[in-house]
């Protein structure tokens, strides 16, 4: 099995991989954005997951860390000699089993559910 093997200034983190078929993902992400508090404190994070079965809905979760900063030496090994360790999280997509008929009323009852967000937020403003 192909593994990811993370490193963070030479201490391991984990080890992510996923049988036979699936997605496999490591993503170091940097925000700041001008109205809100990552204006003075910009994010900064590390995600290790994937996800597996039928149409990639079994979603997996090996490694979340937000206490990335400045200076910091991440390294990411791909290996098929190790082990992969075991997820900390999965959980299935919500529309995972479902037919294409049931998947469209679940995406519909979400957008129905936006949509009066937004009327809410629009009479708020006067505007409706």
């Amino acid at each position: 099995m192909l593994c990811f093997r993370v490193l963070r200034n030479g201490r391991h983190i984990t080890t992510a991989g996923v049988p036979d078929f699936g997605v496999l993902s490591t993503i170091l992400t940097w925000v700041r954005r001008p109205h809100d508090e990552s204006n003075a404190n910009p994010e900064l994070t590390l995600h290790v997951g994937g996800s597996v079965g039928r149409e990639h809905r079994e979603h997996l979760k090996w490694c979340y860390a937000n206490n990335i900063r400045a200076g910091d030496v991440l390294t990411v090994e791909v290996r098929d000699d190790v082990e992969s360790d075991p997820p900390r999280e999965r959980y299935l997509d919500e529309e995972a089993g479902l037919d294409d008929v049931a998947r469209l009323q679940l995406r519909k009852k979400s957008l129905e559910a936006q949509l009066s967000d937004v009327n809410e937020a629009l009479r708020e403003r006067g505007a409706a």
